[in-house]
């Protein structure tokens, strides 16, 4: 039976004078000034998102359809904007790393919703007032911010252990005779 092959037994001093001239391998190093840089373009990113998706559900809120000449409202757009206002504002938040900046998107959809609510010159409207669909749009795209804002502030600061049962204070009775 052949022997086992033998292990190359280095001195401690060798293997630390080998350590010394061995280069580190850093795979996530990047420029300084990339960070910033990729910050900037994925806020750019996110405004433009929340601009576009803001015109778009303003668009769909007067869908409808006729069956028997009822008049069917869709109710496509304030799905749209829950849905995609939390995944902007998910998407701002891991990109940039703050909450502060993700919300940057909110005030571009905020912006375009209420230009899409006001009256142009020729008197043309894209959201009104008695279209119920567009108010819930304003509504629930509202709250999608707040609760996307809401779950990713107070996430972390949950306790990760079980909180102890609160127990009532003793009264020490003093034994006066």
């Amino acid at each position: 039976q052949p022997d086992p092959p033998k292990r190359s037994e280095a001195t401690p001093a060798a293997r630390s004078s080998a350590a010394k001239t061995a280069r580190p391998t850093v795979t996530d190093a990047k420029p300084p000034g990339i960070e910033l840089i990729l910050r900037v373009v994925g806020v750019v990113i996110a405004v433009c998102l929340a601009a576009v998706t803001a015109f778009w559900e303003a668009l769909l809120t007067p869908l409808h359809v006729t069956i028997f000449g009822a008049v069917v409202r869709l109710p496509i757009a304030p799905l749209i904007a829950v849905v995609l206002n939390i995944g902007i504002f998910w998407f701002g938040r891991v990109v940039t790393g703050r909450t502060g900046l993700a919300l940057l998107p909110a005030v571009a959809w905020f912006v375009v919703i209420f230009a899409a609510g006001n009256r142009t010159s020729e008197g043309d409207i894209l959201i009104a007032g008695n279209n119920w669909v567009g108010v819930v749009t304003i509504l629930l795209g509202a709250v999608a911010w707040a609760v996307g804002v809401y779950v990713l502030m107070f996430r972390g600061r949950r306790e990760t252990h079980e909180p102890s049962v609160p127990t009532l204070p003793t009264r020490h009775r003093s034994r006066a005779r």
